[in-house]
């Protein structure tokens, strides 16, 4: 399913690029915070999900569409994220990477000669490039033990806004919603009866491009 809705993102947006649109190419950067949440809800006070910081940064393209105000990104990123996992006596945290790959409609209204306010949604898909499993072998929780499976790739959505100015910049800020789960875990409790649950993690985002 998901390779599917990949094809139709790139045909989306290579059908976006009609003669009059205008290219341009930029470099984007910003830090995610992570919110988890747990479909086991005998696992929420053993796991925090308070949020935990990452990191993301790439390439992007700014297309503007022959329509007022209208316009579609296309960025290819490096996607940091952490999660804080238990041990048998404190929490450590371990890091999620991967590419993501959104494509964003967007829409601008110009403020004056240097400024713009803009809001973007669209469809973004993350490629895990990282570790996709994790033993508890040192992660015991209440004696119970088990492990992780992250899966290969995850679809999401996007939801943001922000502001364009000096012709160059654009500072904005995106909630990407995860469409499905991330993660699956198998928990293994005294009893010897084996538990199965879901992880989904959506990510607040801040982020500053530089277009050429």
């Amino acid at each position: 399913m998901r390779r599917y809705i990949v094809y139709i993102t790139f045909l989306t947006f290579a059908f976006a690029f009609p003669a009059q649109a205008q290219v341009r190419f930029g470099i984007k950067g910003g830090f995610n915070v992570n919110k988890v949440s747990w479909k086991w809800k005998d696992l929420e006070q053993n796991v925090r999900s308070d949020n935990r910081n990452g990191f993301y940064a790439g390439i992007t393209l700014d297309v503007s569409l022959p329509m007022p105000g209208m316009g579609v990104d296309f960025s290819v990123l490096y996607d940091n994220r952490v999660v804080s996992l238990p041990t048998s006596e404190e929490f450590e945290n371990k890091t999620m990477q991967y590419i993501i790959v959104p494509v964003n409609l967007r829409y601008s209204l110009g403020l004056g000669d240097f400024l713009s306010i803009y809001a973007a949604t669209g469809p973004q898909v993350s490629y895990n490039i990282g570790d996709r499993s994790w033993a508890m072998n040192d992660y015991v929780i209440q004696h119970w033990t088990g492990g992780w499976e992250l899966n290969k790739s995850d679809l999401s959505w996007n939801v943001g806004g922000g502001f364009s100015f000096f012709g160059h910049f654009r500072l904005g800020y995106n909630y990407n919603i995860m469409l499905g789960h991330t993660n699956e875990f198998t928990v293994k409790k005294l009893s010897g009866d084996y538990v199965e649950g879901k992880l989904k993690a959506n990510t607040h985002q801040i982020s500053l491009t530089y277009f050429f």
